[in-house]
């Protein structure tokens, strides 16, 4: 009966693994084969390639949609009025390292841009239900409402936007049709977060044919021209977290990794900048399971199955705030004490934080992603220079800085 226990959860995380339970028999403990051998990618050209970022705005403009868009949270609004954030972003820390950091251009400013009146910037987000995205969203919406104000424009003349996504984070076909949908609108600016890196070849040469500027937003895609990726460097921030979790355990012992879909480039950026760290740098760390969010098992479940196969694991690295929330479920359900790694803000990794279960976070820049989308898709629609890679930087999070104001910007939810 034990071996086919074994055998079942074995089968389970090869349902949604990169390594784990080969050549298990009952209780061996023997090592599995580690991590995905991917094309290594460090330099920030291949990032632009490669890389990999809800509607809570005030919407003063409806359009008449189809109800399939409906549901899936389209909706123009009038960025002048849009609400944005609590407070003044424009000296915040998101701003400023944004200013500091991003590329060669300054992406806090409009001192160049003096845009066309009537201009319509579409979004097509990864999903509406997501307080990552609605973070995004706000700096967008910041953003245009900035660039109305510096041009004086109202009424038929303002700088309007408008956000799709599908309700799901990984129905690419949904994201696609929605892609279609805003194309024929010939909007002047598309703004992308792509679920799957291979996918919106077709849509974005559509876009190239018909003078659209495309920026791609925290996920890139693999083929199809864009004018710039505005994104985290994620390879350089699992390299990061490999580096926290290490010191966390003690540069010794058996960790797993969980990462939400394997098609995102966004997964696969941060799980290789984590395993090439840890294969590289430490030598007395076993990654001895990677699992990948998938139909067939939930994330806890795959969670649960690591701390049956592999009692001694110490260490967990989850590549978003969905995977952590699973893992940090699973080690509570199993009673099982052990340092977890997350990325992204959300309010349960910092209730984590704070209550000691999890060792910290890389926290992205949602607000300053959006901000800086609109204004590369401003600059590219008027000739101007934009980077191919815009880096809107993150933060390491742990118990020394949660409760730092400073950092306040870098989360949400």
């Amino acid at each position: 009966m034990k071996k086919a226990i074994t055998l079942f959860l074995c089968i389970m995380l090869t349902t949604g693994m990169i390594s784990g339970c080969a050549g298990r028999e009952e209780e061996t403990g023997s090592s599995e084969e580690n991590t995905a051998a991917q094309e290594d990618k460090t330099d920030q050209d291949s990032q632009t390639e490669d890389q990999e970022t809800e509607d809570d705005g005030s919407q003063e403009e409806q359009k008449e949609e189809p109800q399939d868009q409906q549901e899936s949270g389209q909706g123009e609004t009038d960025a002048s009025q849009g609400e944005g954030q609590d407070r003044d972003m424009t000296e915040d820390l998101a701003m400023s390292v944004l200013k500091e950091q991003a590329g060669t251009v300054d992406y806090t400013s409009l001192e160049e841009l003096n845009p066309e009146p009537g201009s319509r910037i579409a979004v097509v987000l990864k999903s509406t239900r997501d307080d990552f995205w609605t973070t995004v969203r706000s700096g967008i919406e910041d953003g245009v409402k900035a660039l109305n104000e510096k041009m004086g424009y109202t009424g038929e003349d303002q700088i309007t936007v408008s956000f799709d996504g599908p309700a799901d984070d990984t129905d690419v076909e949904k994201q696609i049709d929605l892609i279609d949908t805003v194309l024929s609108e010939n909007p002047s600016i598309l703004c992308i977060a792509a679920i799957d890196r291979q996918s919106c070849e077709a849509q974005l040469e559509m876009a190239a044919e018909n003078d659209i500027p495309v920026i791609m937003i925290d996920s890139g895609v693999e083929n199809g021209p864009i004018s710039a990726l505005c994104a985290t460097d994620n390879y350089g921030a699992g390299a990061e977290a490999a580096k926290k979790l290490a010191e966390a355990v003690g540069d010794d012992g058996q960790i797993a990794v969980m990462t939400h879909t394997e098609s995102a480039q966004t997964s696969q950026d941060r799980e290789k900048g984590f395993t090439d760290e840890i294969t590289k740098n430490h030598p007395n760390i076993e990654i001895v399971n990677i699992s990948h969010e998938n139909e067939d098992f939930t994330m806890e479940k795959m969670a649960d199955a690591v701390f049956t196969l592999y009692p001694d694991v110490e260490g967990y690295f989850c590549t978003n705030e969905a995977a952590s929330e699973a893992v940090l479920n699973a080690a509570d359900a199993a009673g099982k004490e052990l340092a977890i790694v997350g990325f992204d803000s959300g309010e349960v990794q910092r209730s984590a934080v704070e209550n000691g279960t999890q060792t910290g976070f890389i926290a992205q820049n949602p607000y300053g992603m959006g901000y800086a989308a609109v204004i590369a898709g401003v600059r590219a629609d008027l000739g101007l220079d934009v980077d191919t890679f815009i880096n809107t930087s993150y933060q390491w999070i742990d118990s020394s800085n949660i409760e730092n104001e400073e950092y306040s910007s870098y989360f949400y939810g």
